[in-house]
């Protein structure tokens, strides 16, 4: 008797990724994450002698009247290849056991031998096979040819539970700071922008679609953001320097403590030069132990490109808005009140804040704090706010997060975004008004690309190290997204 089945015809695209997703993170952390996300499907794990293996227990399909079963389980290998990159694959492994029920005239006998088949190990090194051992021979004989496919789905939840949770700011450190280096800059440090001729068609060089049918006075426009990337803070200067050649007062708000607005002020004056940027770097904001995005290079540029709107005539300003001695709500609450009362005293000015998304929430409450009130909760009652939420392509970002130790280590963090935020790569920056407002309260998208992390402004120029050791893809005109 022959027994066959058909099926469509299988192809390795059908059961790789194209590309393997290199997290940057270490291996035990995405481990630990994978574990979770499996427990809370209802599995258990068996020991493994690998600590870099998961294995959990077989799982069959319930109450069957047939000895004809398949039985599942998860396989799940972890690579390092640094201390702080790893790839994670996760198999669906598939078990079927085939018989003939008609040998079974007993029915206890049948259910008996079922058990045994689902509490059998596939993974031991040996099998002891003794004439006398009739139950270890039967189970030996009842392991059936496991079949292997990578599970895309969970690979995909576990890059989104890694990649896409809000940013870590680091408020204040109770740590004690290293001793801070000479500063000695080489030439190719400093942002040369104040060495350039203004173009003769205006400072705006990139239109962002959908923004001008945003701008009125009286709008405050609260972007939400992944901190530590170059592409964010590029498109909010694009935003900035739209709504100022309508001839409109903006200010831009960034959250850098309100102890750095001197230096700020100070800046926004001054050509420019390399002396004057020397200055604005040496706030303690800008050489904390921990730097959690915001005080990257890409912000330091978006403030010379404020200075440079302002030379180039357009009534734009700079209002640091943050607190680095309040906490949670009340550090919040904190940051609405410099917005509040600056509305009060010009009613007309357009506010355009960028913030990290924890703060861009209109509704209270997160998964950590039920009672967490933020910033833009307390700003909801304006009849002309609009939040806007950053759309991204996968990529990479600079930012804190905290190891399964519970210390803090800052450095090139994956950003995988949600599927409500997700957009290709390759598009130019746009506006996008969603029909309703999303859970979380913003109104609508700002795409800003494919993100790229930006490293600390005091460690001057610094490219991002390869994503692994791994060869790389071949080169095609756009990279295809990991799922």
């Amino acid at each position: 008797m022959s027994v066959g089945c058909a099926h469509s015809k299988r192809t390795p695209e059908s059961e790789l990724p194209q590309y393997e997703h290199v997290f940057q993170k270490p291996l035990a952390e995405a481990l630990a994450a994978t574990r979770q996300l499996l427990e809370e499907q209802g599995h258990t794990f068996e020991e493994t002698e690998d600590p870099n293996q998961l294995v959990t227990q077989w799982k069959g399909p319930g109450k069957s009247a047939s000895r004809a079963e398949t039985h599942t389980r998860y396989l799940v290998t972890g690579i390092v290849l640094s201390p702080r990159q790893s790839v994670v694959r996760i198999f669906r492994m598939t078990q079927q056991a085939a018989g003939n029920d008609v040998e079974w005239r007993n029915h206890w006998w049948k259910i008996s031998a079922e058990r045994g088949e689902h509490m059998s190990n596939p993974f031991v090194k040996a099998v002891d096979l003794q004439e006398n051992d009739a139950e270890t021979k039967r189970l030996a004989m009842l392991r059936g040819a496991q079949h292997g496919v990578r599970d895309l789905e969970l690979e995909k939840a576990l890059t989104l539970r890694l990649e896409s949770a809000p940013s870590v700011e680091v408020i204040s450190g109770n740590v004690m700071e290293a001793k801070r280096p000479t500063a000695v800059r080489a030439p190719e440090f400093y942002l040369d922008r104040w060495q350039e001729e203004p173009p003769t068609a205006g400072p705006c060089t990139t239109s962002v679609r959908g923004l001008e049918e945003l701008l009125h006075p009286g709008l405050t426009l609260i972007i939400g953001e992944q901190l530590g990337s170059r592409e964010a803070p590029e498109v909010v200067g694009h935003a900035v320097c739209q709504a100022g050649q309508t001839g409109l007062a903006v200010v831009l708000g960034l959250s850098l403590p309100a102890s750095e607005q001197a230096r700020v002020d100070a800046y926004l004056a001054s050509p420019g030069a390399p002396a004057d940027q020397d200055t604005l770097l040496e706030g303690n904001f800008w050489s904390r132990p921990y730097q959690d995005g915001r005080s990257s290079r890409a912000i330091l540029d978006l403030i010379d490109r404020v200075r440079a709107l302002r030379a180039a005539g357009q009534r734009v300003t700079l209002v640091a808005y943050d607190t680095d001695v309040l906490r949670g709500s009340e550090r919040d609450a904190a940051q609405a009140k410099v917005w509040t009362e600056r509305r009060a005293r010009k009613p007309d000015e357009v506010h355009v804040v960028l913030a990290g998304n924890t703060h861009t929430r209109t509704t209270k409450g997160t998964d950590w704090d039920k009672d967490f009130t933020p910033m833009a909760h307390l700003l909801k009652g304006y009849p002309s706010l609009v939040v806007l939420e950053m759309s991204y392509a996968q990529g990479t970002r600079w930012g804190c997060d905290l190891d399964r130790s519970g210390k803090l280590a800052c450095g090139i963090v994956g950003a995988t975004p949600a599927p409500r935020v997700s957009a290709p790569a390759g598009l130019s920056p746009y506006v996008q008004r969603l029909e309703a407002p999303a859970d979380e309260g913003f109104q609508g998208l700002l795409y800003v690309g494919e993100l790229t992390p930006s490293m600390p402004a005091i460690l001057g120029l610094r490219e991002a190290p390869p994503p692994s050791s791994m060869p790389a893809p071949p080169p095609i005109h756009m990279k295809p997204p990991i799922f």
